[in-house]
């Protein structure tokens, strides 16, 4: 797979004038790139989206792009790291360095764990955040929120899973050398976890892996793709083999996008609009 991290930008300019407060700017900070997205509160609509590299730094992304600074209604900033805990409320700590490790990894000298809640699991997603990026987060943005990038993805999830008839369902993100993957049956999850991939072959493995240990099968489920994949491309046409029903993500339902940015060129960026589930 290749991995673009070049700028792009599709915008909406027709309430640019209006003030930054009514906007809620969300940024998925990637490996090597920040994708962003404009949400213009009282029209319910998302005004543009963007890519922009990214090398570590919020205040370098600053430097360059100095909009991305302005006094937003709230900033939701979506850290994607594939290094996290499910955690059930009340029943274990999992902010506890020692729990923590059990099943996951912190850098303890440069890093601090962070939570963020899932309402419709009664649960919390642990997450360590280096303690520099945290400090640059939070001095170059006001009114900001830090979010696990995956806890916004199962709230979405679990929201349409109560909307529909099926039973299960498969969902998967496509990072530059991850793959996350939820796996819901009976309407529950029952599966959260983040695979190490070089490929569209480690991406079909871990799929199909997990589908088998969990007794879920690929010819009845409905796979859900967001992330590094479109439609035709060499990853879709391989797992295409596997899964009889197979869809890219879809952006929150209660709000609109705006008509002047093309869903060919925004699909990549549907799964960021699920952060507003998170918003203040």
């Amino acid at each position: 797979m290749t991995y673009s991290s070049e700028t792009e930008e599709f915008f909406d300019l027709t309430y640019s004038n209006e003030p930054a407060s009514y906007y809620y700017l969300i940024l998925e900070l990637q490996t090597h790139a920040v994708k962003a997205a404009w949400f213009h509160s009282t029209k319910n609509l998302i005004t543009g989206f963007a890519t922009y590299p990214f090398d570590g730094s919020i205040s370098n992304l600053v430097k360059a792009h100095p909009f991305l600074a302005s006094e937003f209604k709230e900033v939701l900033v979506c850290v994607e790291c594939p290094n996290y805990l499910v955690s059930p409320k009340h029943v274990i700590d999992g902010t506890s360095q020692e729990i923590f490790n059990l099943s996951n990894t912190l850098d303890s000298e440069n890093e601090v764990l962070r939570t963020t809640d899932l309402v419709n699991l009664k649960s919390e997603i642990i997450h360590p955040i280096s303690m520099e990026l945290e400090s640059e987060i939070t001095s170059n943005f006001k009114h900001v929120k830090i979010l696990s990038h995956i806890a916004p993805r199962i709230e979405h999830e679990m929201n349409m899973l109560r909307s529909v008839q099926a039973e299960a369902a498969m969902h998967a993100h496509i990072a530059a050398d991850s793959i996350d993957i939820r796996i819901y049956n009976r309407k529950k999850l029952s599966l959260a976890n983040a695979f190490y991939q070089t490929g569209k072959e480690d991406v079909a493995y871990y799929l199909l892996f997990s589908s088998e240990v969990l007794e879920v099968n690929p010819e009845e489920t409905k796979l859900i793709l967001s992330g590094t994949i479109n439609i035709g491309d060499d990853t879709w046409t391989l797992l295409s083999k596997y899964w009889k029903n197979i869809a890219l993500v879809e952006p929150l339902s209660r709000i609109e996008i705006s008509e002047k940015l093309s869903s060919e060129t925004a699909a990549s960026y549907y799964h960021l609009t699920h952060a507003l589930l998170c918003a203040s």
